[in-house]
């Protein structure tokens, strides 16, 4: 709970939130809440054949609805990370979880849930829908994943649309419907060729976009933080639209490329960073919106030109959880999950519990989607086979060249997701040497000498070396319970390793002693680590430059000889998600706003004062990796990879890009070719001198 309240106090920023009495006066009836499940703090919830499925503290709960007024819970299912939302269908649970990926879990028996598989989405794994054989997976930045799951042991990556940061959706049988986040769009795509999701339009929303419902040619968009008014995306308290962006908008979708707005119905004004999301779900001719602090909203919807607010419910404040700008005494939890049976709404609130309210003249069972026979074309051609790529059958994030073989080849370390931790042998073309199943996901990898180091997603950071056959074996492990690993990075000296555990938290661990790493410290600032957040490289051989989205980039000093420490140097300044930082000498040169430019450690003036540095009619946004005078920019949001000649800092020259259809991490330099980690795609030998 001090980690929690931690994070809370660091982001939330609340305002004009209503109290209950107010929005009585606007919203109808306020209803009554009669008890709660217990299952605490919780983020969906679905009915589904007589039984309550809820996910809450990484976990899916199962209770009877014999009683609807009391639940009665019968079976739980642990291990599933950082949850957030579900939907069940045919006996099945599939349950996104953030950076923990995508669960699917069979729940034909409800007593006895046990887990299908554990898939490894492109990113972080939020708004989900079903539609046939395709679930669709809003994974915020990197925009939606299609996944086959005609085969639930074995879900297919199939394609990536990319539409900006992406955080709920809907899908019927041949469109995608998806609530797009900060630019406040209603973005609809083409999917009836799953492995080539076509963009169909984009229609302004007058707030940040999330929950989405389609029933028909009639679509329900919910919205949230700031309205269109200011032109900004991030007004500041006392501009127009600050916190005006909360409400439902519903829209004539009869023709897909111009969707026409029928009605807009705003909420009370509040801003609250956290929690952030805002759903929609229909049941006849209502509609029930969550949205956060201001709670649930019951809508007749008879006429989408005219919808009526039929009722509404906050929920109770948590003691102790708020510190925002109101007391806490004073802030209601945020609602952010619903199930409906026949009388009874189910709301599940993410700092409090499942809390059942009475509704007999309201609630009845939400709307069963028609079934949609969607599924995944076979391949028409066979995949050709291309030398320059290694396709390991995982999703890779990181590549690191390890030593040579007997012969003089060069090894290569590969952190391949679902596929594990391979060996391969570059020799002009890559060629596996041994694949190792890993915890968790293989998400990052580094090496100091002969030791390894894994961080392997919800099965924490492996440690290995190699046994006197050449195999590597494991030694140790570091895990910090309820969060994944995501990243790890091994200082110059290889008697530091620095850790990215779940969304936001900086371990320094002393790997002295590989057998025994053991931390040494933790850093958590507000906003997340997003697409690896910690470089590959050090200034000065001691100096990291992490970078947490909310807060910028901190200086930390990993000198060989000494306790690591935070510096005390921030640099005050957003470089924006899919930025980061690469040492150069004693500086960093960090890109941000598709330029770079050269920080010192101190520096407070904002980008823009110190002298931003780019190339015309080329977006150099991404991760960046130097070697020499080249630098490398990965960016995961676009697909794109450019290398740069820096040999004058200051008029950097094109050497070469690609447009990558998948996900690219940190670019690595290695016998005057490039290796690109390349997601789904696999790991790709560019020869970036010769395009």
């Amino acid at each position: 709970m001090t980690a929690f309240r931690t994070v809370i106090a660091g982001v939330c920023l609340l305002a004009l939130l209503p109290s209950p009495a107010a929005a009585s006066d606007r919203f109808g009836k306020e209803l009554e809440i009669s008890g709660t499940l217990g299952v605490g703090p919780a983020f969906d919830a679905v009915v589904d054949g007589g039984h309550l499925y809820v996910i809450a503290g990484g976990a899916l709960h199962v209770a009877s609805l014999a009683d609807p007024a009391k639940p009665k819970l019968i079976a739980k299912l642990e291990g599933l990370g950082h949850v957030r939302q579900m939907v069940v269908r045919k006996g099945i649970a599939y349950v996104t979880a953030r950076e923990d990926g995508f669960f699917l879990i069979d729940v034909s028996n409800p007593a006895r849930p046990s887990l299908i598989t554990h898939y490894d989405t492109i990113e972080l794994a939020t708004g989900l829908a079903l539609s046939g054989d395709i679930a669709f997976i809003a994974c915020r930045h990197a925009g939606v994943e299609l996944i086959d799951i005609s085969n639930p042991k074995q879900p297919r990556h199939l394609s990536t649309l990319r539409v900006g940061e992406a955080q709920s959706l809907a899908a019927d049988g041949e469109y995608m419907y998806i609530g797009v986040w900060a630019t406040r769009e209603l973005v609809i795509a083409d999917v009836r060729d799953p492995r080539r999701p076509k963009q169909v339009s984009r229609t302004p929303l007058d707030g940040y976009g999330d929950g989405v419902a389609i029933r028909g040619n009639i679509a329900y968009a919910t919205t949230g933080h700031h309205s269109a008014e200011s032109g900004k995306i991030r007004p500041t308290a006392g501009q127009p639209g600050y916190g005006k962006g909360h409400g439902l908008e519903i829209f004539d979708v009869t023709d897909r490329a111009h969707p026409k707005l029928l009605s807009r119905t705003k909420f009370p004004v509040f801003y609250g960073l956290y929690m952030d999301t805002w759903r929609v779900r229909l049941s006849g001719n209502l509609a029930f919106v969550n949205d956060t602090y201001n709670g649930i909203f019951v809508f007749d919807i008879a006429d989408p030109k005219a919808p009526r607010v039929l009722a509404h419910r906050q929920l109770p404040v948590v003691p102790g959880i708020g510190d925002g700008d109101l007391p806490v005494e004073a802030q209601p939890g945020p609602a952010v999950g619903l199930a409906l049976t026949k009388g009874y709404l189910y709301i599940a609130g993410s700092w409090s519990d499942v809390h059942i309210v009475p509704a007999p003249k309201l609630a009845a069972p939400m709307d069963t989607p028609p079934a949609f026979a969607l599924s995944a074309r076979p391949q028409t051609k066979p995949l050709q086979t291309n030398p320059g790529l290694y396709s390991p059958g995982g999703q890779v994030y990181a590549v690191d060249p390890w030593k040579k073989d007997a012969a003089g080849k060069s090894l290569l370390l590969v952190a391949a997701g679902m596929a594990g931790l391979h060996v391969v042998r570059l020799d002009g073309r890559m060629e596996q040497v041994a694949a190792y199943p890993t915890k968790g996901f293989a998400c990052s990898v580094g090496h100091h000498g002969d030791t390894v180091y894994v961080a392997e997603g919800m099965g924490g950071l492996g440690v290995y070396q190699p046994d006197a056959a050449g195999r590597l074996r494991e030694v140790a492990r570091y895990r910090v319970p309820g969060y994944s690993t995501q990243q790890v990075v091994i200082s110059p000296a290889g008697n530091r390793a620095l850790v990215h555990i779940g969304m936001n938290r900086l371990h320094i661990l002393d790997v002295t002693d590989p057998h025994r790493p053991a931390r040494l410290t933790e850093d958590l600032h507000p906003g997340l680590f997003y697409q690896r957040a910690i470089p590959l490289s050090f200034a000065a051989r001691r100096y990291s430059l992490v970078t947490w989205t909310v807060s910028g980039p901190f200086l930390f000093d990993l000198s060989p000889d000494a306790p690591p420490r935070f510096t005390g140097l921030q640099y005050p300044f957003r470089i924006g998600t899919e930025n980061g930082a690469a040492a150069d000498g004693d500086k960093w040169l960090v890109t941000t706003a598709g330029n770079y430019f050269a920080l010192a450690p101190g520096e407070k003036r904002p980008p823009r004062e110190i002298g931003l540095v780019g190339i015309d009619g080329h977006d150099l946004s991404g991760k960046p990796t130097l070697y020499g005078n080249t630098l490398f920019i990965a960016n995961a949001l676009t697909g794109r990879v450019s290398a740069v000649d820096v040999s004058d800092r200051a008029r950097p020259k094109l050497l070469s890009t690609l447009e990558l259809p998948e996900h690219p991490g940190h670019i690595i330099e290695h016998e005057g070719k490039a290796l690109v980690p390349a997601g789904y795609q696999g790991l790709l030998l560019w020869d970036y001198r010769r395009q």
